[in-house]
């Protein structure tokens, strides 16, 4: 599979009479999008505004930040399978992207009916919070959607997100024709067979567990949000939105954003003819029932593995304790199978009173921390020289697009809950001098 992605920066976004990209400009006709968003009659209001890096702004109830793109060639759409879209498998062809702009999917709704379904994360536009995601320093177009609350959950979800997509793709299609200032290839090549071979066990949480439902929204592959066996995907299937969909239980990097940018998978095609051999990424979704059914999904995914002829496996999971337990035990099955395993992993702060390993396999002997996963829970107090004119304090409003007042207030901020490129890099190392040799 060969995969051209065209990359377009964008420096500011104007609200305009027509929506285009010039010269890194994105000019947005926010009315035109507003009157298509209200054809749906899910919809009961919406707005778009605009944040940008250093306002005194908070986006809260954040359900999803997605990529402008737009599929020039080769099969498929962007972010497929998700609110009725075509389920073409892609991964090849041309796909241009909007760099530096983002559309951020904010509504009061839950995802589902049932536990962990709540929505509470938010992105800071300045303060102490800014940096802690890359959202900070972009510009944010931010839908602010309100639904039909007389249907079910489900439709107010598809409501939502399909608006959200649709603001997506009319970004993305201002680059269609255009050439873009940078064009990369994606193609897995042949390489020396010396190399060792690598996989990417990418563990994903199902919402079926807590919703009871195989339909719940949450994040998708081709749409599917349900517990399945394991996925074995190509690399590029990946970067061009095959996994896609928030789930704001995991934290603002467990979106359709950093699913398209995931560094892991980054690292790897980077180091691939070079430092390794990168065979393909097994996705397994998490939160089974039973412990049965957990070893079955990590015994499955390790013999995916060792059928592909894998020497070495990074795996990263973005969950909680219930989930951890398919995740470590696939690590222990690799292991067995004689595949060497790199576990990148978050740990829990000492306040939240559970350990960062809820059960310690002697297999799991190479392990790269991400630092602290999630959400920390602190108070912004602020020293007596602390001059709120220019940082101001953090809290929450009832606006979803809020500007942020000067009252000290309990929040909970991310501190890191996706592995950057730094922590891949470490764990491609260790697979590189130890796949091998063991």
């Amino acid at each position: 599979m060969r995969l051209e992605i065209g990359t377009f920066p964008v420096h500011d976004v104007v609200f305009g009479r027509q929506t285009r990209w010039h010269q890194g400009i994105l000019e947005v006709n926010r009315e035109a999008l507003l009157n298509e968003i209200a054809r749906d009659p899910r919809i009961k209001s919406a707005d778009i505004q605009l944040a940008r890096p250093g306002e005194s702004v908070r986006i809260t109830k954040v359900r999803d930040v997605l990529e402008p793109r737009v599929k020039v060639s080769g099969p498929g759409v962007p972010y497929p399978g998700v609110c009725g879209r075509a389920v073409e498998i892609v991964g090849t062809g041309r796909t241009h992207r909007l760099q530096g702009v983002t559309v951020v999917e904010s509504a009061d709704v839950e995802m589902y009916e049932g536990y962990d379904a709540a929505v509470e994360i938010f992105l800071d536009m300045s303060g102490p919070a800014q940096h802690l995601t890359p959202f900070g320093s972009m510009l944010n177009l931010c839908l602010v959607a309100e639904p039909d609350r007389s249907i079910s959950i489900y439709d107010q979800n598809d409501a939502i997100h399909a608006a959200a997509l649709l603001i997506s793709d009319r970004l993305g299609e201002t680059v269609r024709n255009l050439e873009p200032a940078q064009l990369e290839t994606f193609e897995l090549g042949d390489v020396d067979p010396s190399l060792p071979r690598v996989v990417y066990i990418w563990c994903i949480r199902s919402s079926e567990h807590y919703s009871h439902s195989l339909y719940a929204h949450w994040t998708a592959i081709y749409g599917f949000t349900r517990l399945t066996p394991p996925w074995l995907l190509h690399p590029n299937e990946v970067l061009d939105g095959a996994i896609s969909n928030g789930s704001p239980y995991h934290g603002p990097m467990a979106t359709s954003w950093v699913y398209v940018n995931n560094p892991v998978l980054l690292s790897l095609y980077k180091a691939h003819g070079k430092h390794l051999n990168f065979l393909g990424v097994i996705n397994i979704r998490t939160r089974w029932t039973s412990q049965m059914e957990k070893d079955v999904v990590s015994k499955q995914a390790a013999k995916l593995a060792y059928m592909i002829k894998a020497q070495g496996a990074i795996i990263t999971w973005d969950s909680g304790g219930n989930d951890f337990m398919e995740t470590i035990r696939t690590v222990q099955a690799c292991e067995k199978l004689g595949i060497k395993t790199v576990f990148l992993t978050g740990e829990e702060p000492p306040s939240s009173g559970g350990p960062p390993l809820l059960e310690p396999l002697p297999e799991a002997n190479a392990i790269v921390s991400t630092g602290t996963r999630f959400f920390t829970s602190f108070t912004t107090q602020s020293p007596a020289s602390y001059d709120s004119r220019r940082c101001p304090q953090l809290t929450a409003t009832t606006r979803l697009v809020s500007p942020i007042s000067s009252r000290p207030v309990r929040c909970r901020i991310a501190q890191s809950s996706s592995p950057n490129r730094a922590f891949a890099s470490s764990a491609i190392a260790r697979i590189s001098f130890s796949a091998i040799d063991g």
